[in-house]
């Protein structure tokens, strides 16, 4: 259904490696403030 030759692969796969890396920003974010809304609630 999805043929993906060498050319189209080569063309993508840089931006699925920024959305990739966009999505590990996002979750580390979300880590971070999770962690500062822990240590505020102890407070």
């Amino acid at each position: 259904m999805f043929g993906i030759d060498a050319y189209t692969f080569e063309t993508v796969w840089p931006s699925l490696g920024l959305v990739a890396i966009m999505i590990a920003a996002l979750v580390w974010g979300w880590f971070k403030v999770r962690d500062l809304m822990e240590l505020d609630g102890e407070q």
